[in-house]
C-alpha cells in the first residue's frame, strides 16, 4: 500500500526532524509531501529539495531528509490487509508467484525482507538488477522464463495502467488492474479489481487455494 507507508513515512520522518521542521506543521508535512511523491513516481532527488525551497528551510536539509527516506522508507512499507491472505492462497493452489518492481535493488529489497515477501515468492525482478525496468516487455519475458511459464497462462496484476497493464499485455500476459478506488479512469485490462483479494474467485480459487 504505497500511499499508506508513504504516509506513515513522513508522520515518523517529521518526528525524526522535529527541530529542523519546527516551523512546518507535521499535518501540512505529511499532506505536501504525500503530494510531491506522486505515489513513488516523482524523482527522489527533486522530492525534498522542492519541498526545503517551499518553506524556505536550509538547503542541506534536503539531502538529509532525502539519505533518511532511502534507509527508513523500507521499513515503513504496509501491505494492503488481503495481501498476505491471497498469497498464501495462491501458493497453496500450487500456482507460482513473482514480483517485477522498478527501483534500486536496496531499497526495494529492503521492502520485500520488512514485508516479509521473499518466502512467498517462486521470482523476484528488480529493475536495477535486470538493466531494464516495466514497462518494457523484456523484464515481463525474463519473470516467465524464471517461472517457466507460458505468458498465455499468466496474470500480472499492477496499479499502474502504462507501466504494469500495458508493459504486461505487451509481453503476451495477461493484465489485471488493481484500481485505486478514486481512480475514474478506462483502462484496457483484462480484469479490473479494487482489492488483491478479489483476485482469488478470478483465478478459480477460495481462501485457502482450493478450487472455487
Amino acid at each position: 500500500d504505497r500511499r499508506r507507508s508513504f504516509a506513515q513515512f513522513a508522520r515518523n520522518q517529521w518526528d525524526r526532524f522535529a527541530s529542523s521542521l519546527r516551523l512546518v506543521h507535521p499535518d501540512l508535512y505529511v499532506q505536501r509531501l504525500i503530494r510531491r511523491d506522486q505515489d513513488g513516481y516523482a524523482p527522489r532527488e527533486e522530492l525534498f529539495a522542492g519541498f526545503v525551497d517551499e518553506f524556505d528551510l536550509a538547503p542541506a536539509l534536503a539531502e538529509d531528509l532525502l539519505t533518511d527516506y532511502r534507509a527508513s522508507f523500507p521499513s515503513s512499507c504496509l501491505l494492503f490487509p488481503d495481501v498476505t491472505e491471497t498469497l498464501v492462497a495462491i501458493r497453496l493452489s500450487g500456482l507460482k508467484l513473482g514480483l517485477i518492481t522498478n527501483g534500486s535493488v536496496r531499497m526495494q529489497s529492503g521492502k520485500i525482507e520488512c514485508l516479509s515477501l521473499a518466502s512467498m515468492l517462486d521470482a523476484i525482478l528488480i529493475s536495477a538488477a535486470e538493466g531494464i525496468s516495466k514497462p518494457d516487455p523484456e523484464i515481463f519475458r525474463r519473470a516467465l522464463q524464471r517461472l517457466a511459464a507460458d505468458p498465455g497462462r499468466a496474470v500480472f496484476v499492477g496499479d499502474h495502467p502504462e507501466v504494469d497493464v500495458s508493459g504486461a499485455r505487451s509481453a503476451g500476459l495477461q493484465a489485471v488492474w488493481r484500481r485505486d478506488p478514486t481512480d475514474s479512469r478506462v483502462v484496457e485490462a483484462d480484469a479490473t479489481i479494487e482489492s488483491i483479494g478479489e483476485l482469488l474467485p478470478l483465478l478459480g480459487l477460495r481462501p485457502g487455494g482450493l478450487p472455487a
